[in-house]
């Protein structure tokens, strides 16, 4: 009997509280089953393994200095068993058949190194949500949905990029510039957006000519305009209401995409797998 192809599902994990016990356990209760689950402690504050289900596939690695999550994702990398590369956030969850079905498309379709999936994306505040996709045939994916066929040569690129590290990693160093990357069409990843400000990733983006260039390389000219001024947004607002105290006030601008899209999935085809994830 020949045995199925090893995914290694990777997770950098920072203080992720309670959310982590249900990011493992969509990882462990998956049908594809020939998995092993490598997470990194990133310096966290507390002891993470308190939230670890009982199964021999999970390995930690910690480290006693914090650091961008993508320098992390490369030792990973680096201390997988290869095949299959899955990747996972610490807070986010997986519906059970995800990776089955991605590695059923995979397995089928050589031409592709990638697989992604749409996403229910996740207001906790407002308990708003929709669905997110983007285009099937693509050169990246939504990360934590993503799982790759890994020949061991693949790393993020951490020394020239903040801006989006994942999506020009995915497309100039696993893609090579093509679209090898296929989106499948079902929502099979919930993506929580907690409460705090601190959850924004805008605290990691540097507004250089480099990030602004490789913007409008990842995007269309119209979308990469919108994210700039979005970021630009930040950069000038979100710095003066913290000194004023108003950081709570940061929640609510960023709520507005949310609000704006708020229930509005497209199509949940009578599986809403991940409403009992939220509250």
């Amino acid at each position: 009997m020949q045995t199925k192809p090893l995914i290694s599902i990777l997770i950098v994990a920072y203080n992720p509280w309670e959310y982590l016990l249900n990011t493992l356990r969509s990882c462990i209760e998956q049908s594809y089953e020939n998995t092993e689950i490598l997470i990194l402690d990133n310096a966290s504050s507390e002891n993470i393994t308190q939230y670890f289900p009982e199964d021999k596939r999970i390995r930690l690695i910690k480290s006693k200095e914090n650091l961008w999550p993508y320098n992390w994702l490369n030792l990973l990398l680096s201390e997988s068993k290869w095949d299959y590369i899955a990747i996972q956030d610490h807070d986010d969850i997986w519906h059970p058949g995800k990776l089955e079905k991605q590695m059923d498309f995979l397995e089928n379709h050589r031409e592709y190194i990638g697989c992604g999936t749409k996403t229910i994306m996740y207001y906790e505040w407002d308990k708003k949500y929709f669905e997110y996709s983007l285009w099937e045939k693509n050169y990246y994916t939504i990360h934590p949905s993503l799982l790759f066929r890994y020949d061991g040569s693949f790393r993020y690129d951490t020394e020239t990029t903040e801006y989006m590290c994942d999506a020009w990693s995915l497309k100039n160093n696993l893609c090579h510039g093509e679209k090898l990357i296929y989106n499948l069409d079902e929502s099979l990843t919930l993506h929580l957006i907690k409460k705090w400000s601190t959850n924004y990733s805008y605290r990691w983006h540097k507004l250089t000519w480099m990030n602004i260039k490789r913007t409008y390389s990842l995007h269309s000219p119209l979308y990469a305009t919108l994210t700039l001024g979005w970021e630009i947004k930040r950069k000038l607002a979100y710095p003066i209401l913290q000194t004023l105290w108003l950081g709570k006030m940061i929640d609510t601008v960023e709520r507005i995409p949310f609000i704006l899209f708020g229930n509005k999935i497209k199509t949940t085809k009578g599986d809403e797998w991940w409403k009992k994830f939220v509250s």
